[in-house]
């Protein structure tokens, strides 16, 4: 019976974890570590650079409080030829509830970034 009692315990707690970190998480993206490899003149080699040129494009086009609140953004390299980033509802829902505010409900952004030279291949914002 104490066993049972400590699974479920145990379960509750990741669980837990696993809600907080989805909605109340203050990460700009999910790191995975992932950089360019075997590209010597790539301007975009890694995570935070593609980062940091997304949200400048980004804020720019759609206003900082509406992305910032689609953070914590899910970045992949794509074959080793492309950052792709994409926005997340998760962030600011529940908060905005908890705190008496109206969650933003709609769609995301998608931007891709060429690591060569930096340039824009896709910005997209879906409703």
């Amino acid at each position: 019976m104490k066993m049972k009692r400590a699974v479920i315990f145990l379960i509750l707690m990741v669980m837990g974890i696993a809600v907080y970190r989805a909605f109340f998480s203050t990460d700009r993206y999910t790191a995975l570590n992932q950089q360019v490899s075997n590209c010597d003149g790539c301007t975009v080699k890694n995570e935070e650079t593609a980062v940091d040129i997304a949200e400048e494009i980004l804020f720019k086009t759609y206003g900082k409080s509406h992305i910032k609140n689609q953070r914590p953004y899910e970045i992949k390299l794509l074959g080793n030829k492309v950052w792709s980033l994409k926005g997340s509802l998760n962030q600011s829902t529940l908060e905005k509830l908890v705190s008496g505010g109206m969650p933003e409900f709609g769609g995301t952004f998608e931007i891709d970034i060429d690591p060569r030279d930096g340039k824009i291949l896709k910005i997209i914002h879906y409703k």
